[in-house]
């Protein structure tokens, strides 16, 4: 500034006094933006979640195996891999019951069941009921296995003398019929 405005600002000062001082400006003009990007950092991040849960619990493979004690007594077991046989025995051999599952093979040397127990195997939940008190004293429930193909898994049951075999025979028994017709030839 030169000497004429260094005088009249002197003269302005002390004619108006403070008013005429330079104050500082209140603004309230705080910047929102970091509030604004956490915001829609969370939201962004919730939304993933959200996602990444919605699609593993629409593409996740079943569980392998599942033992589920009923209210009536009964124990559902369901089997969505042979290859868990070992896991499942584990867990019935857990529960306390007289039962254990082994595979279905055209290899084994073992055939049928000298005490059939209802089936019940349902091709779409792979599941099978045993009813505990339809296990004879001295037997093992029997849970045989197979898998064809295209990872359909077929359930059958029946009773051993304990502690049963580790294995069935898949290759289906003739029946008495087709024995007594087979003679007659």
């Amino acid at each position: 500034m030169s000497t004429f405005e260094d005088r009249l600002w002197t003269a302005l000062v002390r004619e108006h006094g403070e008013e005429m001082r330079p104050q500082p400006i209140e603004t309230n003009q705080r910047s929102h933006r970091p509030a604004i990007l956490t915001g829609t950092a969370l939201a962004g991040a919730g939304l993933t979640a959200a996602v990444v849960l919605a699609f593993t619990a629409t593409t996740s493979t079943p569980p392998a195996f599942a033992v589920t004690d009923n209210p009536d007594g009964t124990v559902t077991v369901t089997l969505n891999d042979v290859s868990a046989i070992t896991s499942l025995n584990a867990e019935l051999a857990r529960d306390g019951l007289d039962a254990k599952a082994v595979p279905l093979t055209a290899g084994c040397a073992t055939r049928g069941f000298p005490h059939p127990m209802p089936a019940g195997t349902n091709p779409s939940t792979y599941t099978i009921t045993i009813v505990p008190g339809d296990i004879p004293s001295g037997y093992t429930a029997i849970v045989a296995a197979s898998e064809n193909a295209s990872g359909q898994v077929s359930l059958v049951q029946g009773a051993w003398p304990s502690p049963g075999p580790s294995c069935i025979n898949s290759t289906p028994l003739l029946s008495p019929d087709a024995i007594a017709h087979a003679k007659k030839r």
